[in-house]
């Protein structure tokens, strides 16, 4: 009994201890997320501003050129993160982009870093996007890009004239071979959980880009660098891009490519997030 009793004190202790070691180690880390966030957010903002008027100028002078500075702006947003809040930033796969060819890119949506993170990496092609038409407007650099380099921006509350939208700008990648991308669910996954697609964007670019292959992404851990809305900017995160395998429409409805699209991505997500892949 009286050794019992003692490994039972023991193991009130070590608990105890552990808890407290718990307690200490999220107060640490609270205490460096307010410290790297007046750097993160400064460095943050410090680049769109700083690329503003350099895109400007590219603009007038070529695509290539815009585009090209697009991506420098890209890399330096995804290094602002790493270097600064200590995220673990990794990419899972390859994006499926063929030269001559339309694309479709269908990720679901966890933060305004998506886009550039999935730009960067998809850069050996110009990337498209639809997005609400709210973003074309005040934001340094990204409004700029969005609006002079083959995006379409829509009224959310007009279904009607979206859809519109979005099928004259899949006709004009169509016939450019581009890439498109859409976020399906409409809005950011603030806390991570994945919604229900709305598909009626995808139908209508599956329907107007009919040669197109369709390449699914899964992102996963990059709302937790907005969860407190940079107050503060936490530290140590873990961001994961995974490209799935793409999938050939040809054949098959626009119903049948959308559902298996969303199941697709939806186990991705939640699935086992520890598959193989290298790190960059």
């Amino acid at each position: 009994m009286t050794m019992r009793g003692g490994e039972m004190k023991r193991e009130n202790v070590k608990a105890e201890s552990v808890a407290v070691h718990g307690v200490a180690e999220q107060g640490r880390h609270r205490l460096i997320d307010w410290c790297i966030t007046p750097v993160y957010v400064v460095l943050f903002f410090g680049i769109l501003c700083f690329y503003h008027p350099i895109h400007l100028v590219a603009s007038w002078c070529s695509r290539r050129a815009h585009k090209y500075l697009l991506d420098l702006m890209n890399v330096s947003i995804v290094l602002n993160i790493r270097a600064v809040t200590g995220a673990r930033y990794r990419v899972i796969g390859t994006p499926t982009l063929p030269p001559g060819r339309s694309v479709i890119i269908v990720s679901n949506h966890q933060s305004m870093y998506d886009i550039p993170m999935m730009m960067w990496e998809c850069r050996s092609r110009e990337v498209g996007y639809i997005a609400k038409r709210e973003l074309g407007r005040w934001i340094p650099s990204i409004s700029l890009a969005l609006r002079r380099l083959g995006s379409v921006l829509i009224d959310r509350k007009d279904a009607g004239s979206a859809v519109r939208q979005i099928e004259e700008f899949g006709r004009a990648k169509e016939a450019a071979k581009q890439v498109a991308a859409v976020f399906p669910e409409g809005t950011r996954a603030r806390d991570g959980v994945m919604k229900r697609f709305k598909a009626a964007g995808v139908k209508t670019l599956l329907t107007s880009m009919p040669s197109a292959i369709v390449q699914p992404v899964a992102i996963r851990g990059n709302w937790e660098l907005l969860q407190y809305h940079f107050w503060p900017v936490p530290y140590g995160t873990s961001i994961e891009l995974e490209f799935l395998e793409p999938i050939e429409p040809a054949g098959r409805s626009a119903e049948e490519v959308v559902v298996e699209v969303e199941r697709r991505i939806s186990q991705a997500v939640v699935g086992d997030q520890k598959n193989s892949g290298g790190t960059r």
